[in-house]
């Protein structure tokens, strides 16, 4: 990102230059990347590129914090980075409101590790992830749990299919 979009982008966010750039090379070749896609010719295309920017401005300033959290209790930042986005956002308004809470921090990154193969599952089975979602929170600890333990790659998983279909079958 060159300094004249540098300067565009914190002028179209109403933010700093220094707050957009502290964020990391992902963020701002992403912010990049919107300048060359989107040509702005009316207000709808500008709405597009605000929105766009907006939502790398804001995941931007969670990495941030994430950074931050990751200092101060010790929790791995490649672990924090590969949570939902959700959690992510939730650990850095809590670490924001109460930084001392180190335990609800850990808390919320191992119910996050618990179902982050919801996914995996959701392709496996062919139940798209939004009506896995709505399940209990045990069911979907387990069904992630039974396909971490016994999914193969090499395998049909016809076995494991069937058992995730019964465990959250009604």
């Amino acid at each position: 990102m060159n300094n004249n979009q540098l300067a565009e982008v914190a002028k179209i966010l109403g933010v700093s230059e220094d707050s957009i750039s502290v964020m990391n090379d992902e963020i701002k070749n992403s912010m990049t990347a919107v300048f060359e896609t989107v040509a702005i010719r009316n207000d709808e295309d500008k709405k597009i590129v605000f929105e766009a920017l907006d939502d790398l401005w804001q995941k931007g300033s969670v990495y941030i914090g994430l950074d931050e959290v990751a200092k101060s209790t010790g929790i791995l930042l490649v672990t924090l980075r590969s949570l939902d986005y959700d959690t992510q956002q939730t650990i850095v308004y809590e670490y924001m409101m109460d930084s001392s809470q180190t335990e609800r921090f850990y808390d919320l990154v191992n119910k996050a590790l618990a179902v982050s193969d919801l996914g995996n599952v959701s392709k496996l089975i062919g139940v798209p992830v939004r009506e896995l979602r709505p399940l209990p929170r045990r069911i979907q600890e387990n069904i992630c749990g039974a396909y971490a333990m016994e999914y193969d790659a090499d395998s049909t998983n016809t076995d494991l299919i069937d058992t995730i279909r019964e465990m959250i079958a009604p």
